[in-house]
């Protein structure tokens, strides 16, 4: 297998001002990637649903890494689940068919733990992707993410373009998301167990009835 020696990519990484996008940028210097080779979208001045935009960002890009999403917790999911499969659709497929188009070396797309069918054995197995629907309040989010790993195997069988996606467990950490309207549930319990400590509190109220069980 291959190195790619990172200093001399031109690097885009799309959604790279976000939580997971700071630390793979990190990660990126670590590895030895030229800082002035680094490009970052932000949705304000690239809206990566239309077309011509993802055109734009991929030009003269040797190596993308797409973490751009419309996403949030359950909250978000249920209040708006047509938003979340439109957008990060047309996100995802336009700018890997614009990668592919551009002639770009590498694509790596980041996946959701929410792509995995209701009832999987825990913990998670990549080969259980496919044995079921997913949980209803996920579902338009990780279906449109899991849509983009067949358009990737699809561009690599038929025109061999150097595309894989990468399937990440429940995220947390510096710099996440606490916003109680739109957190993912490790960051809102965290905040829940800290407001508690704070006023006193000898219990924490949550979301469900006890019995889901989750891989962390």
């Amino acid at each position: 297998m291959t190195t790619l020696d990172l200093s001399t990519q031109r690097i885009l990484v799309t959604g790279g001002a976000g939580f997971l996008g700071q630390q793979v940028i990190e990660q990126l210097y670590d590895r030895g990637a030229h800082p002035d080779k680094i490009t970052v979208t932000r949705s304000a001045d690239c809206d990566l649903r239309v077309l011509e935009n993802c055109h734009r960002a991929v030009e003269n890009q040797d190596v993308i890494v797409h973490l751009a999403a419309h996403v949030g917790g359950i909250g978000l999911n249920q209040l708006k689940p047509a938003e979340l499969f439109y957008d990060n659709l047309m996100m995802g497929t336009q700018l890997i068919h614009a990668a592919y188009q551009a002639g770009v070396g590498k694509f790596v797309c980041v996946g959701t733990i929410c792509a995995y069918p209701k009832f999987t054995p825990v913990p998670f197995k990549e080969e259980d992707l496919w044995n079921g629907y997913p949980e209803e309040t996920n579902a338009p989010y990780g279906i449109a993410k899991k849509a983009l790993l067949v358009q990737l195997q699809s561009y690599r069988q038929q025109y061999g373009f150097n595309g894989i996606y990468l399937l990440p467990v429940n995220l947390y950490g510096p710099a996440d998301n606490f916003k109680p309207e739109s957190s993912h549930v490790i960051p809102a319990l965290i905040r829940k167990v800290h407001e508690a400590q704070i006023a006193g509190d000898k219990q924490i109220q949550v979301w469900g009835d006890g019995s889901p069980s989750r891989e962390f």
